[in-house]
């Protein structure tokens, strides 16, 4: 591991998040409450995949 983020780093986390809010956002749901609940989730998802990939493309170069 080379230590800090860089900002090259965040480019990736952001839209990351936002295809998960998307990806579990578009699930049909009863409630407004539920719908937000979800884009929520799918953005935490989003942003920890990132981070995830962000980490071991190094290891892997």
């Amino acid at each position: 591991m080379e230590g800090y983020f860089t900002i090259g780093d965040f480019l990736m986390i952001i839209p990351m998040a936002l295809a998960g809010a998307l990806f579990l956002g578009a699930v049909p749901c009863a409630t407004e409450f539920k719908h937000n609940t979800l884009r929520v989730i799918g953005a935490l998802i989003g942003a920890m995949c990132a981070v995830v990939l962000v980490e071991t493309l190094p290891a892997l170069m």
